[in-house]
């Protein structure tokens, strides 16, 4: 009756052991050329001879002379075990300048705000091909749609993904408050704080509207998105509140009169991550793309000063 031998019986480092010794005819020789112990690779054949049912090789004055099965197996089992490397190491192919694919980055309007435009002049540089399609919601886990390809990077505050291994921190951020700098200190003094935030579904920012139910403050404003609250505050007492980069970055637009300060509760400070998954760690693409993310967080940390007329509330 004839042996059938099933994959399970079998690991990569047996049929390596095997092509060695059939192409050295010595054991000591096809241990030196897999960098492994003589004992490792005596004790993979002899796992290999018990699978196969057959010794293999013969001992003799000219080598390890192979049986009849293995020079049967020798050719097959050496082309099968080529095939598969070049398969698992087989280049993407991706060449920036050329490529003309389409990558699919979720971010919030803050984090759009902070890197959104200098990533879209680096690609137009490098990459003028290559389309950028940004996302701030997507359907389910936003992990699965990593997992899936659905999204290719994600970047931003999300304490979700924190845990998972194909991420890197970029940088952190925190709370501030922002009021229109036009209206005196000494009029504010006369109101009680009235709050402006903004709600942005799907995010982790919903941890402010969170913390200020459970502080008992009701805000006096809810917008939709962060870059709203400016113009919301314009003329009024109320104090928004912002990611500290957000607010710096609206500070500097000199068209802007805004004053930055201190809020008087604690929120949670915000991890700003870029996330991404493990299935596409041999996509040169997306190590591309992420390569060109963190240029330009790093040109974004370099170029941030001191920011003045802080206050506290």
């Amino acid at each position: 009756m004839e042996r059938r031998i099933a994959l399970d019986q079998l690991d990569f480092r047996l049929l390596n052991a095997f092509v060695a010794v059939f192409r050295e005819r010595h054991v000591g020789r096809a241990a030196d050329a897999l960098g492994m112990s003589q004992p490792t690779v005596s004790t993979l054949l002899a796992r290999l001879r018990h699978v196969a049912g057959d010794p293999l090789f013969i001992r003799s004055a000219q080598g390890m002379q192979p049986t009849a099965l293995a020079r049967e197996w020798a050719e097959p089992v050496a082309a099968a075990l080529r095939a598969f490397e070049a398969a698992l190491n087989a280049p993407s192919g991706f060449d920036a300048a050329a490529s003309r694919r389409t990558f699919v980055i979720y971010m919030t309007d803050v984090g759009q705000s902070v890197v959104l435009n200098k990533l879209a002049a680096r690609v137009e540089a490098m990459a003028p091909g290559v389309r950028l399609r940004i996302v701030s919601s997507w359907e389910g886990a936003l992990a699965d749609r990593l997992d899936d390809g659905s999204i290719d990077i994600a970047f931003g505050w999300i304490p979700q993904l924190k845990a998972r291994k194909t991420s890197a921190f970029l940088f952190k951020d925190r709370y501030v408050g922002v009021q229109d700098a036009a209206l005196p200190m000494a009029r504010r003094a006369q109101v009680s704080p009235r709050y402006a935030v903004a709600y942005v579904p799907n995010s982790a920012h919903q941890i402010v509207n969170e913390r200020f139910h459970v502080q008992g403050i009701q805000p006096a404003v809810t917008v939709p998105n962060f870059f709203m609250l400016p113009a919301v505050l314009m003329g009024t007492s109320l104090t928004g509140v912002i990611p500290e980069r957000l607010a710096t970055m609206l500070l500097k637009q000199r068209h802007t009169a805004l004053r930055i300060v201190e809020l008087p509760f604690k929120l949670p400070v915000l991890g700003i991550r870029m996330h991404w998954s493990a299935g596409t760690w041999r996509d040169e693409g997306i190590e591309w793309l992420r390569s060109q993310v963190l240029a330009c967080v790093t040109g974004v940390l370099a170029a941030d000063g001191p920011v003045v007329g802080r206050r506290q509330l």
